[in-house]
């Protein structure tokens, strides 16, 4: 009797589906996985085979073996099969594991569905305080342009999206937004950390990603590869304040190799902190002029800030993928293009908030940023939908409950308010991890 420990892995692939050009037939077991510290239950062996139903006449009350999509290679009939594989589990940080995520699952996971810009430094020290949104950097040339900073101050996890690698024209000022709590100075000195930024592209970039991937589920004589995968959707909740990622992957081949089995995994676990929604803000800025213009001159935005007293939050990116057809393969396709991104976000905010009464309204376009805790070396999450609209109306109040909410929902609209084209500049939505 074999018992149902199991372990998912995941390798970044080269060529979309692992695709051997000298077979046409995807073959990933030559990949470097890394072992998912995520939940149990998820990992199965995936996907269902593609088949088209035989309806010739019959002589009969009898059916025929309907027709699997495959094909033949030597003589041998391929196995295959497609589907949706989940992942769920949290956004534990880097630490000190290695310098950026690539070579990490988490990496590999939000790789697989968004663009990535990673900052020359994992910190910058400021060398003179200039405003609440913005201060004099020791080197422009650490940061990138839509990527996003974090700091503690007074004990709190603080964040912002980089606007201006250039505020003001001096060549010495980096401009950010929403507003910071204060004006970052040189007295301590304060030290600004820099994150790694997945972020969805747009214009000349739209639909691409950082790499297609694929999965190995292990287990007690099992072994199942996925290939061609990239990411469908990725619903962020709290559970107990810790954040948690639900990633669901679109397959395009998969395929068993029990023959090859050689039990589960242990999981390869990051060495930094699990951000979790406490000591940390929740925050919109002011109203955003260059939502549907971009910003001239060599100044970004530069917005103050609401807090939301928030007890809860959901964040889901949703991406439509099509496929490109190719014959000359088993998998019948050469990529899955990501042809269009959804993001919501719904609030559940405990003391409304009447700043933004009329935003319904008036199709106020406001940043809106969730932080996390702790912010620091190797650690810090952030959630940016820089360009952020109201879908429902926030004068309307909740009052089935023990208390009056206010419940919102947020969608992404386009943003100019970044001060350039390059990295992650005016993309509608960033996730920010600490290096």
């Amino acid at each position: 009797m074999a018992v149902t420990h199991r372990s998912l892995s995941i390798a970044v692939e080269s060529v979309f589906g692992s695709v051997a050009s000298g077979t046409g037939v995807p073959n990933p077991t030559s990949l470097t996985y890394y072992s998912i510290p995520c939940e149990r239950d998820p990992i199965v062996v995936p996907g269902e085979p593609p088949v088209s139903e035989r309806n010739e006449g019959r002589d009969g009350p009898h059916g025929l073996p309907p027709e699997l999509d495959t094909t033949s290679v030597g003589g041998a009939r391929q196995q295959r099969r497609t589907g949706t594989i989940t992942v769920r589990c949290d956004f534990t940080t880097l630490g000190s594991s290695a310098a950026n995520y690539d070579a990490t699952a988490l990496g590999l996971l939000l790789g697989a569905g968004l663009a990535r810009t990673i900052p020359a430094a994992a910190s910058d020290t400021v060398t003179a305080a200039v405003s609440n949104n913005r201060f004099t950097a020791t080197s422009l040339a650490s940061f990138k342009l839509g990527g996003l900073i974090g700091i503690e101050l007074s004990g709190r996890a603080e964040y912002a999206h980089v606007t201006s690698l250039d505020a003001g024209g001096l060549g010495t000022d980096i401009g950010y937004s929403p507003e910071l709590s204060r004006a970052l100075n040189a007295t301590a000195p304060d030290v600004v950390r820099l994150l790694e930024t997945w972020y969805v592209p747009r214009g000349n970039n739209s639909g691409t990603v950082n790499s297609s991937v694929a999965f190995r589920v292990d287990g007690v004589g099992v072994r199942s590869y996925a290939t061609g995968c990239k990411l469908e959707s990725l619903n962020i909740t709290i559970d107990g304040g810790r954040l948690m990622g639900e990633f669901t992957f679109q397959a395009a081949h998969i395929y068993d190799d029990h023959g090859n089995a050689s039990g589960p995994i242990e999981p390869a676990t990051l060495t930094g902190s699990t951000p979790h929604f406490r000591n940390c803000y929740l925050r919109l800025s002011d109203a955003a002029s260059t939502s549907r213009t971009n910003v001239s001159g060599t100044n970004g935005d530069e917005l103050g800030k609401i807090d939301l007293s928030v007890s809860s939050f959901d964040l889901t990116l949703t991406n439509t993928l099509t496929p490109i057809g190719q014959s000359s393969s088993l998998i019948g396709m050469s990529d899955m293009e990501v042809s269009d991104v959804v993001i919501e976000c719904n609030i559940t905010v405990d003391s409304p908030n009447t700043d933004i009464s009329n935003d319904f309204r008036d199709g106020v376009i406001r940043s809106l940023l969730i932080g996390s805790g702790p912010v620091g070396a190797g650690q810090g999450m952030a959630l940016n939908i820089p360009g952020a609209y109201l879908t429902v109306d926030p004068l309307i109040r909740q009052i089935d409950g023990e208390i009056v909410q206010q419940q919102l929902t947020y969608s992404a609209s386009r943003f100019g308010g970044d001060n350039g084209s390059s990295d992650a500049a005016n993309s509608p939505f960033r996730l920010a991890l600490g290096i």
